[in-house]
């Protein structure tokens, strides 16, 4: 029996076959990359996509041809202003239905298209307050917003900004001492059930729909850190609370792009695809518009 068992053994590795898988590779497609806005002019970035395989880095798409169509109307040709961007010198319009064209030789022309928000929804509270430290002794502020939502579908974002302090050390002195000031966005963090994907610090913008919420009087808290407090000679700082309404499209393209990577790593996860709304190529064509509400936060409260 000692011995049959032994043969078995062998006959099993001597059987191992090694098949080679031709995996059929496409051609690359253009992959557009651009969120349109009221405040900003239109500008897109192309790059080329890869196969499932590769393992370099996404190459750009120089002189391409770009155009916007507002409605059926071309309204701009855009400009290349960088190794990889392209720009124009007009800002979309609120409401307006926006069409983006791109073709280059040798790559199917995409095309996309999205709407710009405009309910024009305002914020008409924004609370802080000093929260517990975190596990570092870092002290946390809680920050609580509140907004009227408009009944229908409706996406949002929330973002925050705030100064950030550099230093340089003085030779004399020894002491560090602060020589700028750039504004900057606050990582911000909520366990609240309007956030239905799990979200991350480093997210910066949140963003939710208003499925349970809709034409409700919405209230959201959030924790924070404010920079500049870690200076105990700071008693007060000046941030900026922003609100997006962006589109479907958008909302589509983060929610599966923060799903996709919450499931990594598990191996009985179901793969996620991103959304893309980008004809005969990949990529995401969003619009967004944005209220904003500048707040000051003392260290004391």
């Amino acid at each position: 029996m000692r011995y049959l068992i032994v043969l078995l053994a062998v006959c099993a590795i001597s059987c191992e076959v090694v098949v080679d898988v031709d995996i059929p590779l496409k051609p690359p497609s253009i992959t557009v990359h651009s969120t349109i806005n009221p405040d900003s002019t239109f500008q897109v970035q192309l790059t080329a996509s890869q196969n499932i395989l590769s393992n370099n880095q996404f190459s750009i798409i120089p002189e391409a041809t770009v155009n916007i169509y507002d409605g059926e109307v071309l309204v701009e040709t855009l400009v290349q202003n960088s190794e990889d961007g392209y720009q124009g010198t007009l800002k979309p319009v609120k409401g307006h239905t926006y069409t983006i064209e791109a073709s280059k030789t040798n790559y199917k022309t995409v095309t996309a298209t999205d709407v710009v928000p405009s309910q024009n929804v305002k914020l008409n509270k924004v609370i802080f307050a000093k929260n517990a430290n975190d596990e570092y002794n870092q002290q946390q502020y809680s920050m609580t917003i509140e907004f009227d939502d408009p009944k229908g579908e409706n996406y949002y974002e929330i973002g925050l900004y705030g100064p950030e302090l550099y230093y340089e050390r003085d030779e004399d002195t020894g002491e560090y001492v602060v020589v700028d000031t750039v504004m900057v966005q606050y990582p911000i963090d909520s366990d609240d059930g309007i956030f239905t994907v799990e979200q991350y610090y480093s997210d910066r913008f949140w963003t939710f729909s208003d499925d349970v919420v809709d034409g409700k009087t919405v209230k959201i808290n959030f924790n924070t850190y404010i920079y500049p407090f870690w200076n105990e000679a700071v008693d007060e700082v000046e941030v900026l609370v922003a609100l997006r309404e962006i589109s479907y499209s958008m909302f589509k393209y983060k929610q599966t792009a923060n799903l996709q990577r919450s499931l990594d790593g598990d191996p009985f996860a179901e793969p996620v695809p991103v959304y893309n709304n980008v004809k005969n190529g990949y990529g995401i064509f969003g619009a967004y518009q944005q209220t904003t509400s500048t707040v000051t936060v003392r260290k004391a409260e």
